[in-house]
C-alpha cells in the first residue's frame, strides 16, 4: 500500500497496482463478516485471510528494492512517516472520536475510551486492521540498513526463521506482527533484487501454481496446524496472484489500465473502508429487510456495505488530492 511512483514507474509495474486493487478488494471483503455470514462466506473468508496481507507486504518490499535510492536515514525515514505514520495517527484519532460519538447508541465493534487517543501512538487501538501501517513502518526502518543484496537475502532467510518461532506475543509497536509477517515484505525484496521478471511467465505455470495453492488451501482448511504450512501457503498466494495480475495486464489491458488509475486510491480506501463497513451494519439493522436471515439477505448486504466501503473512499481520494493539507494527513 505503500507504493508512490511516478507515470513511468506505473507504467512499468503495472502488474504490482493491479494486485494492489484486487487485494484491497479482499482486504474489504475480509472485514465484513458479521454474525449472520452463511458457512460459505465465512469459509471463503478463511482463504483470503491466508494471502491478502501477505500480498500487500511483498508488492511494499518489491517496490522498496525496485526503486530504492542512496538517500540518508533521516531524509527516508521522514518520508516514511509522511506516509504511513500521519495519516495513521489522523485516521485512529477520527476513528476513535467517530466511535466515541456513536458507542453510547450504537453497536461499535472494538470499543475505545478516551486513553485510546494516547495508546494509538503504540497500538492500533482505533481498530486492529490499523497494525499494518505501523509494522510496514518498523520493517522500513529495519531493511534501510540492509543495502546489499547479500545482506537482504541473509535477512530473508533470518525473517523466514524468525517467522517460524512462537510469537513473541508484544503488540506494543506491532512487534508480533513484525515476527510474523517480515518475511513476505523480504521475499518482496529479494525478488526486486535477484529475480525481477520472475512473474512474466506462460498461463500453463500460473495453472500449475493455482493448482498447488488450492491444493495446499484445501489441506490446511482442515488442518490449520502448521505454522509451516501457513507460511509456504502464502508465499504460494503470492506467486499466483502475482502471475494472475500479470497476464491481466498481458490480455486484458482495459481492467489492466482502470487497476493503475484507481491504484493511488487504495491507502484511502484501507485506512477508511472498516469505518464505513461499521456504518452500514448499524443502518442494516435499523431497516425491517435486513432482518432475515436468508442467503439473499445476506448477499444483498454484502454487496451493498462492500461497495460502499470501496467507492466512498475513491470519492474521498478525489477530494483529498486536491487541498495540500489533507494530502499531508493521509499520505496522498
Amino acid at each position: 500500500m505503500d507504493a508512490t511512483l511516478n507515470k513511468s514507474a506505473r507504467k512499468h509495474f503495472a502488474s504490482l497496482d493491479i494486485a494492489r486493487v484486487a487485494c484491497i478488494i479482499l482486504v474489504v471483503i475480509g472485514h465484513y463478516d458479521p454474525s449472520n455470514a452463511p458457512a460459505h462466506y465465512t469459509n471463503m473468508l478463511k482463504v483470503i485471510y491466508t494471502f491478502h496481507m501477505p500480498v500487500f507486504l511483498f508488492i511494499s518490499g518489491f517496490l522498496y528494492a525496485a526503486t530504492f535510492r542512496d538517500v540518508s536515514f533521516k531524509s527516508f525515514i521522514t518520508k516514511k512517516f509522511k506516509r504511513l505514520a500521519i495519516p495513521y495517527l489522523v485516521t485512529s484519532a477520527i476513528i476513535i472520536t467517530i466511535k466515541l460519538l456513536t458507542q453510547g447508541s450504537a453497536r461499535v465493534d472494538h470499543p475505545v475510551t478516551w486513553w485510546s487517543y494516547l495508546k494509538m501512538f503504540y497500538l492500533p487501538e482505533a481498530g486492529y486492521f490499523l497494525w499494518f501501517a505501523i509494522a510496514l513502518f518498523m520493517m522500513f526502518l529495519i531493511v534501510f540498513h540492509f543495502k546489499s543484496k547479500t545482506s537482504r537475502l541473509a535477512l530473508f532467510v533470518a525473517t523466514f526463521a524468525v517467522s517460524l518461532l512462537p510469537s513473541c506475543g508484544i503488540d506494543v509497536l506491532c512487534l508480533r506482527q513484525c515476527q510474523e509477517m517480515m518475511v513476505y515484505f523480504m521475499a518482496g525484496v529479494v525478488t526486486a533484487d535477484y529475480a525481477p521478471k520472475i512473474f512474466h511467465i506462460t498461463i500453463l505455470p500460473t495453472l500449475a501454481i493455482f493448482l498447488v495453492f488450492m491444493g495446499c488451501e484445501a489441506y490446511y482448511l482442515m488442518h490449520q496446524d502448521s505454522i509451516f504450512m501457513y507460511r509456504f501457503l502464502a508465499l504460494t498466494g503470492i506467486a499466483v496472484v502475482m502471475t494472475l495480475c500479470h497476464n491481466c495486464e498481458r490480455y486484458a489491458p482495459i481492467l489492466a489500465k482502470a487497476c493503475v488509475v484507481l491504484a493511488p486510491a487504495v491507502y484511502i480506501i484501507y485506512l477508511f473502508h472498516t469505518t464505513i463497513l461499521g456504518f452500514a451494519k448499524a443502518a442494516f439493522g435499523k431497516i425491517a429487510f435486513f432482518g432475515s436471515n436468508s442467503d439473499l439477505t445476506f448477499a444483498v448486504q454484502a454487496a451493498v456495505a462492500i461497495t460502499c466501503a470501496i467507492i466512498i473512499p475513491i470519492i474521498l481520494y478525489s477530494i483529498i488530492k486536491k487541498h495540500k493539507i489533507l494530502r499531508l494527513f493521509f499520505g496522498v
